[in-house]
């Protein structure tokens, strides 16, 4: 196992993989792996089966209608056997699940039984609405889980095996008090992996000042400073900027990109999950089109919005939050 011990330890020590190695579940297991390494974490790899139907069996009948689920579930089980070989090939601690029931029942069940730090999840194709990009598994379990999720999109998917895993740390805010906890979690993760954070917030376009002098933009790259310093007198190697974009999503995807980011860091409300007017939350946008792994930490809906200071003159309420 590698060596990254740091004053600042990684807030991901226990780790529970939830997978039905499905499309996409082979480089969620290799990022899985990779964070592992990075943390030094344990590993736990759970698979949730459907629980075989009750077949009443007539007369001539034999018990083979059971027999695809019975290779199924056969299967899973040689896939998790291979799953665990390779985590402790890496020389990492891994234990090894094999569930049936209710998916997302079982995993929140799971979560409970033992304290978990992070919770890794892929995702499907997206086809035209939110549920059925991430399905009710994912969406209940994103809802009621006890600790931050990383979820690998699509695009992360498709890149995680060819990206750098040592890229700097995404953090975007709109400053609701809401996303407190997922900043301290965002620097305690990349002090832990010795990466530098970015804490950026999004404007729209057109405030986006042809002579590069923006008030408004000054004053907000002093509150993501002073964000960052309330919640760590240690996150000095940090860049706090405000990005511009048309499309709030496409601004953060964008310039994760740009930086070559390792992992992007949200704070969520839960009613953005119950109650989205947008077929396709931004929230939930990021984590489809991000390139890399996304870690959300779903939050109390009900928080107020902080009020930004800057050099104690004034104060104000940030616009409209962007992630619901």
């Amino acid at each position: 196992m590698q060596d990254h011990s740091s004053a600042t330890p990684s807030p991901f020590r226990r780790v529970l993989l939830a997978t039905n190695f499905g499309e996409g579940s082979e480089e969620v297991l290799h990022a899985a792996l990779q964070l592992c390494q990075r943390s030094d974490a344990s590993l736990r790899i759970l698979h949730v089966s459907r629980p075989h139907p009750q077949v009443e069996l007539q007369h001539g009948q034999t018990a083979s209608l059971l027999a695809p689920f019975l290779r199924s579930g056969q299967e899973a089980s040689e896939l998790l056997g291979k799953a665990r070989e390779r985590a402790l090939a890496l020389g990492l601690h891994c234990i090894i699940q094999q569930e049936s029931g209710v998916p997302a029942e079982r995993i929140l069940k799971a979560l409970e039984a033992e304290e978990t730090d992070l919770l890794i999840l892929g995702t499907g194709e997206p086809h035209g609405s939110i549920r059925n990009t991430f399905g009710p598994t994912a969406e209940k379990v994103m809802l009621q889980a006890p600790c931050p999720i990383m979820t690998v999109g699509r695009v992360a998917a498709e890149t995680v095996r060819t990206s750098a895993p040592d890229g700097p740390v995404l953090f975007a805010t709109d400053f609701h008090s809401c996303t407190r906890r997922a900043i301290h979690q965002a620097i305690a993760y990349s002090g832990s992996i010795h990466q530098q954070l970015h804490c950026a917030h999004v404007l729209p376009r057109t405030l986006q000042s042809i002579h590069g002098d923006n008030p408004l933009a000054e004053l907000l790259t002093n509150a993501l400073k002073h964000l960052v310093a309330t919640n760590s007198a240690s996150a000095r190697d940090t860049i706090c900027k405000v990005i511009y974009g048309s499309e709030i999503s496409n601004a953060i995807v964008d310039y994760a990109r740009q930086i070559h980011a390792s992992a992007i860091f949200l704070g969520v409300r839960s009613n953005s999950i119950l109650f989205f007017q947008d077929r396709f939350p931004i929230a939930f946008r990021i984590i489809v089109e991000s390139p890399c792994p996304v870690v959300t930490i779903v939050c109390d809906s009900e928080a107020e919005p902080e009020n930004v200071t800057h050099s104690g003159a004034c104060s104000f309420e940030v616009p409209p939050s962007f992630l619901q």
